[in-house]
């Protein structure tokens, strides 16, 4: 008997993390090589995630959507500016980085063949989602909640893109005086 649509997938998904970890496969390895690695056919990557792309994007988008759930459960009584210090504390940390070198690794890509990273492109905004709903909690409007989380989303990548680029004490500084900025942020937001 065959398994469901997607158990196949979602099994390979599992033998990637045990595998390789948390941050799944290097963006350096072939298929063959995370194949080889897994102890099955390259064709079998190749039919559930179509090429190396499309598996780093699977793995990233379950790596995303666990990491959304860490964050979630220690944001659910968070406030907005807390949440935002968990967010980058988390995905500064040297433990994600190689995460963080695949989310804009994929980024990049999708920058140039948005149908082929359409999934990545509709998903994306999970964390801008957590921080809208932190937003609402401490007392913002709909549409100041909305765009206080695109601005911080945009903010926290940008400093992540730069820690990679350019690590260093300076980067961390400047996430953290962005970070503390956010409590005069939340203050003009309730008075309007």
């Amino acid at each position: 008997m065959r398994s469901p649509v997607g158990e196949g997938k979602k099994r390979l998904l599992e033998a990637l993390f045990e595998e390789f970890g948390e941050n799944g496969p290097s963006p350096n390895l072939s298929m063959r090589q995370v194949a080889e690695r897994l102890g099955v056919h390259h064709t079998l990557l190749t039919y559930h995630f179509g090429s190396r792309p499309g598996l780093l994007r699977a793995v990233l988008a379950e790596a995303r959507r666990r990491d959304n759930l860490v964050i979630a459960a220690t944001g659910t009584e968070l406030g907005f500016e807390a949440l935002c210090r968990a967010i980058w504390d988390f995905y500064s940390d040297p433990a994600h980085e190689d995460r963080t070198h695949a989310f804009f690794h994929l980024v990049g890509l999708a920058v140039y063949e948005r149908d082929a990273f359409q999934e990545l492109v509709v998903d994306i905004d999970g964390l801008a989602h957590l921080l809208e709903a932190a937003a609402l909690r401490d007392g913002a409007t709909a549409t100041d909640a909305r765009r206080q989380s695109i601005i911080v989303t945009a903010c926290l990548r940008g400093l992540l893109l730069q820690r990679l680029l350019t690590p260093g004490a300076e980067v961390d500084a400047a996430a953290e005086h962005f970070i503390a900025s956010l409590a005069a942020f939340e203050g003009e937001s309730r008075a309007s």
